[in-house]
């Protein structure tokens, strides 16, 4: 009877031990719409205390936009003049050392989002600067919107590889951390929030 009742808790310490590791592997695992937080250790300049938004995850690989850094470049000074973009104040981002050329933007909407445009957060959608300037629906729609320059890239099992060995935490993303104006503080305060 003893043995039985030891055989029994054992297995139930398994079953948590089980589960505790399974929450565990899920906070590590990247999907699109969640924080990649750089480690402390993490020695690339490019991404040293840098916090990227997922804006794709799949069997192709991923990619991502630096969400805490802005660029030396001023919005004014690659859009053109009549642009609603500069108009508006405008400000660029650096998103990452893959093709400087590619503009996009992230942009949290009120009913519409423009065509073609991907959900990444709720009601935070990713789309090109190209498609946001000409979005006749632009004053009516746009709550808020940040513009990069470039954005990150992953091959296929690449991010993973990098997650396992200790480089980026994973956290969940949310589209007040993504638009607001403490994007300095943005590394540190998600650095916190970990476990130690």
């Amino acid at each position: 009877m003893l043995l039985k009742r030891v055989s029994i808790r054992c297995c139930y310490l398994t079953l948590l031990v089980l589960l505790a590791m399974t929450n565990v592997l899920h906070a590590s695992t990247p999907e699109k719409g969640m924080f990649l937080v750089a480690d402390e250790q993490l020695k690339d300049p490019r991404f040293s205390n840098g916090v990227i938004l997922l804006i794709q995850h799949n069997a192709q690989g991923s990619a991502g936009l630096v969400v805490n850094r802005g660029s030396r470049l001023s919005l004014s000074a690659i859009l053109p003049k009549d642009s609603i973009l500069t108009g508006d104040g405008g400000t660029l981002s650096y998103g990452g050392p893959v093709d400087p050329n590619t503009l996009l933007a992230l942009v949290k909407v009120r009913n519409h989002p423009p065509e073609p445009a991907d959900e990444v957060v709720e009601g935070l959608y990713v789309t090109g600067v190209g498609v946001l300037d000409e979005w006749v629906d632009f004053s009516t729609e746009v709550v808020s919107y940040r513009t990069f320059v470039g954005y990150t890239g992953w091959a296929a099992g690449q991010l993973g590889t990098e997650i396992q060995r200790g480089d980026w935490s994973v956290l969940q993303a949310d589209a007040e951390s993504v638009l607001t104006g403490d994007q300095g503080q943005l590394w540190e305060r998600l650095r916190e929030t970990l476990p130690k």
